[in-house]
This record gives structure tokens, sequence and C-alpha cells, in this order.
């Protein structure tokens, strides 16, 4: 049995069709990471867990210390109690306990945990995911078509970035329950088989959804300034800290990263981001 945390999210939902598909048996896990009784009565009889669940959406560093740190802590020592015999878990390249941003540094801080546990773990450190609904490529063009006629670029738009298809990555976790002794006690890093700057992944964008804007550079300096200014009075903002974080810590590696340990080459970003023709995407930044 496997159970998965945070089954409802973006990745969440791709991995339970994926594991429905496979003919997977796989639960979701319904409650608070916090909540010991809840978490040790859904652990009975579990022997992997994947845990999914954080609060990087929110934007919060109060919520993501309680939900991702302080969680996984909780998770872990119920994990321990049941006798789980494999822990995977998401992580973000650039993840580090001395980190100077927050979310790579609670990121550290929870991949640091699931080392120290005892348990078996796997670690899949990955590059941002894009898919249909997702926080990456739907709210950069979202916010590309209300800048009309600009798509601003922060420095420039020569940030390189390296997207993964989520359905990929979900690839690669139904691959690690299944040879499990090939990827147990690894932190494992992957990423998109194209490489490219930030300036041409948004031509892309713009391109497949009909659209032209006019390249607006807009220096580092006024990056969080300005961000802070336009979204600071959302509760949940589209675009939070975190995510103008990236533009300040590419997060990238080495070409090749799925085939080499997966045996597979990831989807190639332009013939995946068709999801983007759809109407009504301009409304995307308000639905959160």
């Amino acid at each position: 049995m496997i159970l998965v945390t945070g089954a409802t999210g973006f990745i969440g939902q791709s991995l339970m069709a994926r594991l429905a598909r496979e003919g997977v048996e796989a639960r979701p896990y319904d409650g608070r990471l916090i909540t010991h009784l809840k978490l040790r009565e859904q652990l009975q009889g579990v022997h992997s867990v994947i845990h999914l669940a954080g609060a990087e959406t929110r934007g919060r560093n109060r919520l993501l210390q309680h939900v991702d740190v302080e969680g996984t802590t909780q998770l872990i020592d119920e994990c321990r109690r049941a006798g789980v015999q494999h822990l995977i878990v998401p992580g973000h390249l650039g993840a580090n306990t001395a980190a100077m941003h927050s979310l790579l540094r609670a990121k550290g801080e929870m991949e640091q945990l699931v080392r120290r546990s005892g348990i078996p773990y796997t670690i899949l450190q990955t590059s941002p995911l894009y898919g249909r609904n997702d926080r990456f490529t739907e709210i950069f063009l979202a916010l590309a078509i209300w800048s009309w006629p600009f798509v601003w670029l922060p420095g420039g738009g020569h940030m390189p970035v390296q997207p993964l298809w989520v359905e990929d990555y979900t690839r690669c976790l139904h691959l690690i329950l299944q040879q499990p002794d090939r990827y147990v006690n690894q932190t494992i890093a992957i990423a998109g088989e194209e490489r490219m700057a930030y300036r041409e992944m948004m031509q892309r964008l713009l391109a497949v959804n009909g659209r032209k804007r006019w390249p607006a550079p807009l220096p580092m300096v006024l990056v969080r300034p300005v961000s802070r200014l336009l979204l600071q009075w959302w509760y949940w903002p589209p675009i939070t800290a975190y995510t103008i974080d990236r533009f300040f810590v590419p997060a990238i590696a080495e070409p090749g990263t799925v085939l080499r340990h997966f045996g597979f080459r990831p989807a190639l970003f332009t013939g995946q981001i068709v999801y983007l023709r759809r109407p009504g995407l301009a409304w995307r930044l308000f639905r959160h």
C-alpha cells in the first residue's frame, strides 16, 4: 500500500492518475500532517509514502515552516512508528539549509530531516514543473496577457530555465516505486531536456496562445519592489516571493539527467504546452 500526501495538488493529481492507470494501489492522505492520530491511522499497513504536501503556493514563510518542516518532522515520526519502508519526497534544485532564500532553505531543512530519519528514502529534486493548471507557464502567460502591450522580462529575460513536464516527473516517481532498491537513499536531480532563456520561454508561451507583446526588460533591482507593489494586497497571490526568487537562483541541471537516471527522454516543451490555447487563461490570476 502507498500513501500519498498532497494528492489533490498539481503533482498529486497527475501522480494519482498515473498510478491508477498502472494498477498501483495508492490512497490519498486526507488529514493534516500535524495530526498524530490521523497520521497513525492512515499509515497502518503502508509500505511506501510519497510526500507531496507543501505550502509553497501560499507564499507565507510561517506556513512553509509549519507545513513543510514541522509537518515533515511529524510525518517522519509516525512513519518510523508504522514501519514504513520507503519515503519518497520531491525536492527543489538548489535546496540548502544555508540558502539565503526562505523556500530553498525550508526545502533544504526538509531534505535534511528525510536523510537523517533512518527510513530508506529517495529525494527527487526538480526544476520548475509545467502542465495544465500549473502555477508556472499559465501564471506567467496570464501576467503577459494583462500587461499589454508589453511582456516584462526580469533582468532582460536572460535567466536560464529548464522546465520539466509534470507527467514526466510523475513517471519518474512511478519508476522509483517499481525499482526502490535502485534509487534508495539517493538524492536525484532532474530537469527538462531543453535549456532556454526566460525571454525565449515567454515567446513560446505567447506564440502558442496566439498573442504578441513587446519585450520590456525590468532591472533586477526593481523586480522585488514592483512585485510587492502589485501583489501585496492579494491574500493568495498568483506570484509569490518564492516565484520571484527563481529569477535570482536559476533551477537548472545537467542535460540528460532524466535519461541517465530513468531511461527515457522527457517531452519537448513546445510540444506539450498546447493546453495554453484554451480560452480563459487571462483570468487564471484570479482563481487562487
